[in-house]
């Protein structure tokens, strides 16, 4: 991939840090995104589908863990998010 495909892949991660954070900790990502939303992250390869047995489920993919993981989620006010 070029450097500007990756660096968008790394702003949008960091754009929504805080959202993705309360995904990885169980949260479904309807409660934070709307249906369009969804698709792109999922096109863009933030999200994977993962198939069971009453449908599929959204989780982060490992690369969007990885930029996630290297973020300090201390410097976003949660209280501003919340």
């Amino acid at each position: 991939m070029s450097y500007e495909i990756e660096q968008s892949f790394r702003n949008i991660v960091r754009f929504y840090a805080y959202e993705l954070y309360m995904i990885d900790k169980g949260n479904k990502a309807t409660s934070f995104f709307n249906e369009r939303q969804r698709r792109s992250l999922t096109k863009n390869g933030v999200f994977e589908k993962i198939y069971v047995h009453r449908g599929c489920r959204l989780k982060i993919s490992e690369k969007a863990k990885a930029i996630l993981s290297s973020i300090d989620l201390s410097s976003i006010a949660l209280t501003d998010l919340l």
